[in-house]
């Protein structure tokens, strides 16, 4: 679907889950307010004031005339109100943008909020976001008043000269009475009804620009899709070659900031590959760029020889890969849903999700709990589960999806001494018989992996095992002492 974006749109200010979250609830109710009994409204009175202008015309298309010259000034009026709100509106959707952002930052991180007492300072900004909100639509609000006045006096007006020409006409060139009643009454009843259903134009409006920008959103193209040369595969599996080759990237939200300057690496099948480096080098970002959660901006990525760009879908590549976070996404659903999100594109059975909670070394803990796999997981990402817990639940995830490629990124960071050794087990475990890169801050993680990248200013500063890179003296070694001062290669 041409609507899946790219992760690089959402990386932008205006596309942040507040503002999203904004423009759903704001943008999907004017297009509603729209609809309805108001949309019947609208038809009612143009029908109505259309067969009473006909009904009118025949009669006396003079005494017609002269009565219609209140309808410039409904029109006007709301040309004026359409025109003020379009302006004030804009500016308005903005602050309540920045309102929901707030608010969602701090429904997000609310323990984070309670923790700070910051409680009154979410709010006084929250505050400030809707003042601003409401001030920005004022303009609008004082020309409502008026221009509804003006919908709803028009016809009086009209009607008023409706008769006053009546009489004329009826005195100076004998004009029936009884066409002077039919043609003022067919046309106060129209007016009526136009002016009922002309006071819900600025809905209209509005829903017209609102249902504009969900199209324009519908419609965008992503700058992250599958290649009209690219073919899906389906019997293919990868061996887990990945190459890399003179790879450029800055972010969409920081177009100015190159993170890799000329990248190229070879990952070998079946191989376990570190990245390490200072906080910022680009590791993360070549797993987005081999997942194309970003394109690069020039170089190739290849997986088994075929361009990951030209060759792959995105369903096929991503198929072929198994990624565990340093803080794994669980949803509010049983264990078992949640570990068969791994592979969507079938029912998984139970037997495949214990196997790969096995694998994952996570078994034990869930068939302890009372009711085993079937546990609703509670919001706020599983919090009522450890650090350790999340991850093994994270990487049967990953297993379940029997990859090719198994991404760790800086899998074990953020536990603790025991729980680290737990899931570094299931680690080692999953990495076996299979290609697995792993992004790592702590070095001593990583001392087994077949080969070490150091990646320092957006290229590979140098590669090696463990005790190579500790002979050379290099980066490697810089890092190696400064975690660990007086550490060897054993």
């Amino acid at each position: 679907m041409s609507s899946l974006q790219e992760q690089g749109w959402f990386d932008l200010s205006q596309n942040s889950v507040g503002a999203l979250c904004a423009r759903l609830a704001t943008d999907c109710a004017a297009v509603q307010g729209a609809t309805g009994t108001r949309l019947g409204t609208v038809l009612q009175g143009v029908s109505t004031m259309t067969l009473g202008v006909g009904l009118a015309m025949f009669y006396s298309w003079k005494m017609t005339l002269v009565s219609l010259l209140s309808v410039p000034c409904v029109m006007g009026g709301i040309y004026l109100e359409g025109y003020v709100n379009k302006r004030a509106e804009r500016r308005e959707r903005a602050a309540l943008e920045q309102a929901s952002r707030v608010a969602t930052e701090a429904v997000l991180n609310v323990r984070t909020v309670h923790s700070l007492g910051v409680e009154e300072s979410v709010l006084a900004r929250y505050g400030a976001a809707l003042a601003a909100a409401a001030a920005r639509a004022a303009p609008g609000r004082r020309v409502r008043g008026p221009v509804y006045g003006v919908c709803v006096c028009a016809p009086t007006l009209g009607y008023a000269v409706s008769l006053a020409y009546a009489g004329y006409l009826i005195a100076r060139e004998d004009l029936p009475y009884a066409y002077a009643i039919l043609v003022s009454e067919a046309l106060i009843y129209g007016a009526w009804m136009l002016a009922a259903a002309l006071s819900f134009a600025p809905h209209f409006a509005g829903a017209r620009r609102s249902g504009a920008r969900i199209v324009r959103a519908l419609r965008r193209r992503p700058r992250v899709a599958t290649a009209p040369t690219a073919s899906a595969h389906h019997d293919w599996s990868a061996v887990g070659e990945v190459k890399f080759s003179n790879i450029s990237f800055a972010y969409p939200s920081r177009p100015n900031v190159p993170v890799l300057r000329g990248l190229s690496l070879r990952v070998p099948p079946k191989a376990t590959v570190a990245l390490v480096g200072p906080s910022g080098c680009g590791k993360s970002t070549l797993l987005n760029l081999l997942m194309r959660s970003y394109d690069a901006d020039s170089g190739s990525v290849s997986l088994d020889d075929k361009d990951i760009q030209r060759d792959l879908t995105l369903p096929r590549l991503r198929a072929q890969l198994g990624l565990v976070q340093q803080e794994p996404s669980l949803f509010s659903r049983t264990i078992q849903e949640n570990i068969a999100y791994g592979d969507n594109s079938r029912d998984v059975p139970l037997d495949e999700i214990i196997e790969a909670a096995k694998q994952a070394n996570v078994h034990s803990f869930v068939t302890g709990l009372p009711m085993g796999y079937a546990t609703v997981l509670g919001s706020g990402s599983g919090s009522s589960l450890s650090g350790g817990q999340k991850q093994r639940l994270g990487i049967a995830r990953a297993l379940l999806r029997r990859p090719a490629l198994l991404l760790l990124d800086e899998p074990t960071s953020a536990l603790d001494a025991a729980s680290e050794k737990t899931v570094q087990a299931a680690l080692e475990a999953a990495a076996a018989e299979r290609t697995t890169v792993i992004i790592a801050h702590r070095l001593a993680t990583v001392r087994h992996a077949d080969i070490i990248c150091v990646i320092d200013k957006g290229v590979v500063a140098e590669s090696g095992s463990h005790d190579e890179l500790v002979r050379r003296r290099g980066l490697y070694w810089t890092l190696l002492q400064q975690q660990s001062p007086g550490a060897t290669s054993t």
